[in-house]
């Protein structure tokens, strides 16, 4: 038979385009693989989607590359174009990651939403959508991202990341501690070196009494990441709250400060590096800022609420003060009298409470001395931002700053055309939109260091720091009851463990080396094994350890009580003592303190001008320590002292909250004005007022 000369008939064109399209794809796919990301994209966009402009896989890898460059408005455009294209649940999930990163929470969780709902066991899709639940202040979707993060692990059992957000999430939103320390550990036995949940576990350790266990997970960390400038703050931070000094056990200051040049993180708390002398005021301003940029970024990117520019008024001020701590508290204890003293002429007090819900005494003082006093726990920012806008707030004022249960996104979102930072945290928030003024005075805040600070500096006419009113206090109790040595020098400071340093054990140590007779009188400590380290810190320096004598826990009453056995106050430096010092002159012991450089450091010498006694300020710690010694063999010089600190506590404004509402007041007025006239500024009050 003979063979048919004709060629074999040509392909329908479509046929031929969809092999080319495969091919396409397929290359896409190894190159997207290979991680050569620049080239899948470009082949996507010069050949893949002009050959299938509705192609899903290729709009999908577009997507993806597009955000991991950082390119949103490209990422969400395909992805958007996936998601119609192939309805398939992996688009819907990259959209949400790319919505979420545009800080577009609602349409996130859409897609999130739709992704599971399209495939059940999208472990990722319920794991983000857990994520964005829990940090809802809404206490059904924050129940709901606990489901959402079980359904996770139910379709990916080795999920590390979701058993970190669940034991997270079971600390924050149920008080969990047993089931965040199983899916901690769960998550880290999945991912050796997942440092999030590392450093997770390590604070539930140290949370329930393990420190240091704690310190052992951090150092376990540190050698998989020795340069994790995280990781490395944390670590140092612990071992300062444990008294944990040893030069020999790392890390150390030294290997932060060389860590900061290739720091890749911001998320290292500030408020720890402000008791660490080796850390100055510009680079406190510096990571203070970088935390928060970080930690409230879509905050600080959203829309202003309130214009800055304030309009002008004739009836009061409407001030907004904002805090975590309005419960059983030193912020509670210092603001309460001066927020009931306000003139309801000049001033209307209305009361923003977050942090942990209580009903104590405090807070019923609080509600009491409000215009208007809101819970707003369960609000999320934009919402509490949105009700604070909403009662024409014309200065809020944030007391908690940087501190536990800090909510600084609320004042990101700028709810008020005044912002101020006071009391509360005592450094710069290093980030101008989250606060205009910085409440402060011309010994803690000079206007010579206004450079500390992102924010202006608005100075009290006397003194930050409000108290409340002096009243009687009980006598003291025996010196035997608070196993005190009958006819010793009493050198006391009641400051928590973190503002004690090497630094400051050595003065403390040659201020007894050179009062035999002297006792120094701590605070109870949290644990044993602080205890034990300070003593063993003591005996390396030449002292015998029982020359250190721990109190024991009492209710503030007796405390303030028992603090006139004392002989002379020693404060901390560089953090110095804010509350503590407060309690001890009201109870008429003499307080040494030394005015270092930063806000931190010259609190107690703020106190001690507004007594007029800064003949107790010392300019160096060399003169700190001689300043303690002399004192301590000048018996007369105490006796006389103690009396013209007695004389002066009756007449000073440091304990009359009327007065310091007064002064405050004057200095909201002149916020407001430097508000209306479109300025921001210094505002120096600081010259002695004549009316009350």
């Amino acid at each position: 038979m003979k063979r048919s000369s004709r060629t074999p008939p040509a392909r329908p064109i479509h046929q031929r385009q969809g092999t080319l399209v495969q091919a396409t794809f397929a290359q896409v796919t190894a190159l997207y693989q290979s991680n050569q990301y620049a080239q899948a994209l470009e082949l996507c966009r010069t050949k893949l989607l002009k050959l299938a402009p509705k192609h899903p896989g290729g709009l999908l890898y577009a997507g993806v590359i597009c955000y991991l460059n950082n390119d949103l408005a490209e990422s969400e455009r395909y992805l958007r174009a996936a998601a119609t294209a192939g309805n398939s649940f992996d688009a819907y999930t990259n959209l949400g990651l790319t919505l979420a990163a545009m800080h577009r929470l609602p349409e996130a969780e859409d897609a999130y939403r739709r992704a599971v709902a399209l495939n059940p066991r999208a472990a990722q899709a319920w794991n983000n959508l857990g994520n964005i639940l829990k940090n809802s202040f809404r206490p059904e979707r924050r129940l709901e991202a606990l489901e959402c993060y079980r359904r996770a692990i139910a379709a990916k059992p080795n999920y590390a990341n979701a058993y970190n957000n669940l034991g997270h999430a079971l600390d924050a939103i149920q008080g969990d501690k047993v089931g965040a320390e199983e899916n901690f550990r769960a998550a880290i036995a999945h991912d050796h070196s997942f440092l999030q949940a590392i450093l997770n576990l390590a604070d539930i350790l140290e949370r329930t009494g393990r420190p240091e266990e704690a310190l052992a997970r951090l150092r376990q960390a540190l050698a998989l990441q020795p340069g994790n400038i995280q990781l490395l703050g944390r670590t140092i931070s612990l071992r300062r709250t444990l008294a944990d000094w040893d030069a020999t056990q790392g890390p150390s200051i030294e290997d932060f400060l060389a860590a900061l040049p290739s720091r890749t993180s911001s998320e290292f708390q500030p408020l720890s590096l402000l008791a660490w002398p080796e850390i100055d005021a510009a680079l406190q301003r510096q990571l203070a800022g970088e935390f928060g940029r970080t930690r409230w970024a879509a905050q600080l990117a959203a829309e202003p609420l309130v214009p800055r520019v304030a309009t002008a008024q004739d009836g009061p001020l409407r001030i907004g003060y904002l805090s975590a701590d309005f419960r059983n508290h030193p912020v509670a204890h210092l603001v309460t009298q001066v927020i009931a003293a306000h003139d309801r002429q000049r001033c209307e007090a209305f009361l923003y409470a977050y942090g942990p819900e209580v009903e104590d005494e405090e807070r019923r003082q609080l509600m009491q001395a409000a215009d208007r006093f809101t819970v707003i726990s369960r609000m999320d920012d934009l919402e509490a931002a949105q009700l604070i806008r909403d009662d024409q707030i014309d200065i809020l004022v944030d007391l908690t700053g940087y501190t536990t249960h800090a909510r600084p996104g609320i004042c990101a979102l700028r709810p008020a055309p005044v912002i101020a930072s006071w009391i509360g945290y005592i450094g710069t928030l290093g980030e101008p939109r989250l606060a205009d003024y910085l409440i402060g005075d011309a010994i803690a805040t000079p206007v010579a260091h206004a450079g500390q600070f992102s924010e202006a500096l608005a100075l009290m006419p006397q003194c930050f720091q409000p108290n409340c009113p002096l009243t009687p206090l009980a006598p003291p109790p025996a010196p035997a009851e608070e196993r005190l040595p009958e006819g010793a020098i009493v050198f006391c400071s009641f400051n928590q463990v973190f503002k004690m340093t090497p630094q400051l054990w050595d003065d403390w140590c040659d201020i007894l080396r050179e009062v035999p007779n002297g006792v120094l009188w701590l605070a109870p400590g949290s644990s044993e094994l602080i205890r034990n380290n300070l003593l063993k810190e003591t005996q390396k320096r030449g002292i015998a350890p029982e020359r250190v004598v721990f109190a024991e826990r009492k209710p503030l009453a007796e405390h303030r009580a028992r603090l006139a056995l004392a002989d002379i106050a020693l404060d901390t430096h560089p953090y110095n003592s804010g509350a503590t010092a407060s309690d001890t002159l009201r109870a008429g012991v003499p307080l040494v303190t030394y005015l270092g450089e930063t806000f931190v450091s010259r609190m107690a010498g703020s106190l001690l001008h507004a007594l007029e006694m800064p003949e107790l300020c010392a300019a160096s710690r060399a003169d700190y320590v001689q300043l303690a010694i002399a004192l301590a063999h000048d018996a007369p010089r105490r006796s006389a002292i103690r009396q013209r600190l007695s004389e002066k506590l009756s007449t000073s404004i440091l304990y009359q909250p009327q007065r310091f509402a007064a002064q405050l007041e004057q200095l909201y007025r002149a916020m407001h004005a430097q508000s209306v006239a479109g300025q921001r500024g210094l505002i120096d009050l600081s010259q002695p007022v004549t009316s009350a």
